[in-house]
C-alpha cells in the first residue's frame, strides 16, 4: 500500500512538472514598464546630488587654457629665436 502511495504522488508530481512546464511566460510590455517607472519615479530624487561634471569641466577649461599658453609661448620664443638669426644675417651681409 506504501509503494502504491508513493507511485501515486510520483506520478502526481511528474504530471504537474510537466504541466508548468508548457505553460509560456507572460510577455511583459517593456515600453509600458519603463514609460510608468519614469512617471513615477523622480532622478533627481534618486540620485545624490553631484558637481563632479562641473568641476571636471572647469578644471577641463583651465588645463587646456594653461597647455595653450605654453604652446604660444614656446612658438613665440621660437619666433623670436627665428628673427634674431634673420637679423644677425642680415647684418652680417650689409657689413
Amino acid at each position: 500500500m506504501k509503494k502504491l502511495l508513493l507511485a501515486s504522488v510520483s506520478v502526481m508530481a511528474f504530471a504537474s512538472a510537466a504541466a508548468n512546464a508548457n505553460v509560456q511566460p507572460e510577455k511583459i510590455n517593456l515600453q509600458s514598464l519603463i514609460a510608468t517607472a519614469m512617471t513615477s519615479v523622480n532622478m533627481a530624487d534618486v540620485l545624490p546630488e553631484n558637481d563632479a561634471h562641473i568641476v571636471v569641466k572647469k578644471q577641463s577649461a583651465a588645463l587646456l587654457a594653461e597647455e595653450t599658453q605654453i604652446a604660444l609661448h614656446k612658438n613665440l620664443l621660437a619666433m623670436a629665436k627665428e628673427k634674431n638669426k634673420e637679423s644677425t644675417v642680415l647684418v652680417a651681409e650689409s657689413e
